[in-house]
């Protein structure tokens, strides 16, 4: 008997060890802060998200929890108790007051003036890394930031956009482009410098939404065997086989699934004609802004041996049917109605909507996530 009482405590002692060795302790300060404020803080532990918020008091704030074996992503946010209902829900979200940063075991140092944006946050290993990478990122960002909050304005008005306006804001996305590309490269190279980092994985993370083997794989093979071969590294791993699978010039995995109606209908069945599978979902509002585009297409080929398959990542059939009837969508719309497990998603790999997928009449992908005018000109180019 005295040995399993010995055996259990033993048991429970090591369980408080490797909580305590995963504890963090977040202490923070905003010097000028006159008024109480709320302070969220936002991470994910065992593929859950954590939202945790506290108070401000004479500008000061902390927060205690416990993190996996790993770093993780994090945001710390800043916002006033009372919102201003006169501005809408999307000029907040534009307007957050926010800092990403690396949330690991240990003590983790907030030192800022009014505002979490521009916050100093210090910890361990990975936030030191992930601080190197922001200061070679700086003139990037530093350029960017003017332009971004030009945008904002832009983006919340939802009337009264003239020609100058939609003008503007295409010469402010043409301006960002070659920013983005240097923040791009710079970030390569981070990674390819820093294999072991957790910043490095979260880099490459990031990269795999929409997985382009051509680019991704030698990043994710420059990892170390360490950080491939965590969780998250076997799941990018099976992820990336996958694409492979569905990259251009691989014949397409078929599958079936019920119409609208019920009725089943294969991806099989549209062999013999060029076909846009493509993936999309009621809520995803950049599907439904590229749902014109696609529409577009479709009435201009339809007659030309040319089809659609849909497939909608919607877990309610009411929202899948009300967005096909209000953006009439004429095409063949399928659903297991199982979101983002839905079958066919996961033998494409898709993590990510809006995709798509071209296959010619021999059903061999020929072409992957045609955006806006591409899907026109790439048929234009198939079909004469």
């Amino acid at each position: 008997m005295k040995r399993i009482t010995y055996m259990i405590a033993g048991m429970s002692l090591l369980a408080f060890t490797a909580e305590a060795q995963n504890s963090f302790s977040l202490n923070g300060k905003f010097s000028t802060l006159k008024e109480e404020m709320k302070v969220f803080l936002n991470y994910r532990l065992n593929d859950k998200r954590v939202e945790d918020s506290t108070l401000t008091k004479n500008g000061a704030f902390s927060f205690k929890g416990q993190i996996g074996t790993e770093p993780v992503k994090a945001s710390l946010s800043l916002k006033p108790l009372n919102s201003d209902p006169s501005i809408s829900f999307i000029e907040r979200m534009l307007r957050t007051d926010e800092q990403d940063f690396f949330l690991e075991k240990g003590i983790i140092t907030v030192k800022g003036i009014s505002t979490a944006k521009t916050a100093i946050i210090s910890g361990g290993k990975t936030q030191s890394e992930y601080l190197t990478l922001q200061a070679r990122l700086k003139p990037e960002t530093d350029q960017a930031a003017p332009l971004r909050a030009e945008m904002i304005p832009i983006l919340v008005r939802t009337q009264g956009k003239g020609m100058d306006t939609i003008k503007r804001l295409q010469e402010i996305q043409q301006l960002m482009g070659p920013l983005s590309q240097k923040v791009d490269a710079k970030e390569q190279a981070f990674i390819k410098s820093h294999p072991d980092s957790y910043v490095s994985f979260d880099l490459v993370k990031e990269r795999g939404s929409i997985i382009r083997p051509k680019t991704f794989e030698p990043l994710f093979n420059g990892l170390s065997d360490r950080l491939r071969n965590t969780v998250s590294g076997k799941a990018m791993a099976k992820k990336l086989d996958i694409v492979k699978k569905t990259a251009v010039g691989v014949k397409a995995m078929d599958f079936s699934q019920p119409d609208v109606n019920g009725k089943m209908v294969s991806l099989s069945s549209y062999k013999g004609k060029y076909v846009l599978l493509d993936f999309w979902a009621s809520w995803c509002g950049p599907c439904r802004a590229e749902n014109p585009n696609v529409l577009k297409a479709y009435n201009e080929f339809k007659d030309k041996n040319f089809d659609i398959l849909a497939v909608s990542l919607d877990d309610k059939k009411e929202n899948w049917l009300k967005a096909v009837k209000d953006d009439a969508l004429p095409w063949t719309q399928v659903s297991d109605l199982m979101g983002w497990k839905n079958q066919a998603a996961g033998f494409y790999a898709i993590t990510a909507i809006p995709q798509n997928f071209l296959i010619d009449p021999n059903g061999v992908i020929i072409a992957s996530n045609l955006r806006g005018e591409e899907l026109a000109k790439k048929l234009s180019q198939l079909i004469k």
